[in-house]
């Protein structure tokens, strides 16, 4: 009953790669019951503002060496370009000088483009019976057709001033926010390419279990934050967490490896398959799968 009325333990279970249809359809009614949502997760997941400031102190006390040696780093997302600015003038503005070049470059197309003849243009609508044709070039009706068709997203234009935000703050900032800020903010930041900042986000006290699942699949993440992740106890606890390490291909190979004899046997059995990781991991996956099996039967 504990299980059936707490929603990060039904998401948790969700997780899981042995789960029969069945039992999948029984746990998305159980989540449909409580009223699992974002926001309900979330407000689990809430720590005492005394709590997150006694982490932020003591995390800049631990690494003020360092702190000091990256102290005008600025901030630079892993996997995160000119095309995660979302909008028109705010890409122009936001994006840098790879967006202005590629403004430059596509300035330049349209004027080497050739121009159809006068004489053409007047007679081709008069033929078909049309309207005379209007002075407005076709990459730009082609941009207005695509911008009335596909409009901007709320939360794309919210993850586009997150960016912006982050952007803007020096590495204490980051690190702060890292630790203070939401679930979108660490999502960012654990993408840092300074290891302090996308450390700070595995400091965070209220960073939840679910985000840091997500966080052991990525691959546009340091080296260090996916072996910060097992050193820590309270994820190392967490099966999905250690089963997401080892499918990654980003995972060092010396923690996926001490990271398998944990794993179930439909778990080998997919990683033994899986052309994404090493061939070791691979072959020793095989190898345990079948020694579970053998003492299985």
């Amino acid at each position: 009953a504990r299980v059936r009325g707490s929603a990060r333990l039904l998401q948790a279970l969700q997780t899981n790669g042995n789960l029969r249809p069945n039992e999948i359809a029984a746990i998305e009614k159980e989540l449909a019951d409580v009223g699992a949502s974002p926001e309900a997760v979330q407000a689990e997941t809430e720590a005492p503002d005394e709590a997150v400031e006694s982490a932020v102190v003591k995390f800049m006390e631990e690494n003020a060496a360092e702190l000091a040696a990256e102290a005008d780093k600025p901030f630079h997302g892993l996997g995160i370009g000119a095309e995660d600015f979302i909008g028109g003038e705010t890409a122009e503005t936001s994006a840098g000088p790879q967006a202005s070049a590629d403004g430059a470059g596509a300035g330049a197309a349209k004027e080497a483009a050739p121009v159809a003849p006068p004489k053409v243009a007047e007679k081709a609508p008069a033929a078909a019976g049309h309207l005379p044709a209007t002075t407005t070039s076709p990459a730009t009706a082609t941009a207005a057709a695509r911008a009335k068709k596909h409009p901007v997203p709320a939360h794309e234009e919210r993850r586009d001033s997150t960016l912006q935000k982050i952007s803007k703050l020096d590495i204490r900032g980051r690190i702060g926010l890292a630790m203070r800020g939401n679930k979108e903010d660490r999502s960012i930041l654990i993408r840092d390419s300074t290891k302090l900042v996308s450390l700070a986000v595995l400091d965070s006290p209220k960073l939840s279990d679910a985000e840091v699942e997500k966080f052991a699949l990525q691959k546009n993440v340091l080296e260090a934050v996916l072996r910060a992740i097992p050193m820590k106890r309270k994820f190392a606890k967490n099966y999905a967490i250690m089963r997401n390490l080892v499918f990654n291909p980003r995972t060092p190979l010396d923690v996926s490896l001490g990271l398998m004899k944990n794993l179930l046997v439909g778990d080998l059995r997919n990683l033994s398959g899986n052309k994404e990781v090493s061939d070791t991991v691979r072959k020793l996956a095989l190898r345990m799968f079948k020694q579970k099996m053998e003492k299985k039967n």
